[in-house]
């Protein structure tokens, strides 16, 4: 069998046929980018990414490194620590902050 997601890429299941136009190693930014565009233009596209699972046994889908375990996430969670100090800044620019955040 196959998934096809709705931007029209589908990737092959295990033992499956493979008789496509664009074959894409790599499930990153870059290599979806790839997929996606060539789909849109009417390709047929496979997608082949694996991540080997860190020793607690932890693996991702489709992305990447960077937006699953690397850049967004370091950058997300380097904003959120900052955003207290902004806060303060903010205020006493005249800002109304009262904003409260618990995880």
């Amino acid at each position: 069998g196959t998934w096809t997601s709705e931007s029209s890429i589908v990737m092959a299941a295990p033992g499956g046929a493979y008789d496509y136009d664009l074959f894409v190693i790599g499930g990153g930014s870059g290599g979806l980018a790839a997929a996606k565009t060539a789909a849109d233009l009417g390709a047929k596209v496979a997608v082949a990414d694996f991540v080997k699972p860190s020793p607690a046994g932890t693996t991702w889908g489709l992305g990447g490194t960077c937006v699953n375990v690397g850049c967004i996430p370091k950058k997300l969670m380097h904003i959120s620590s900052l955003y207290r100090d902004t806060q303060f800044d903010a205020h006493g620019m005249g800002w109304d902050t009262k904003s409260s955040h618990s995880w």
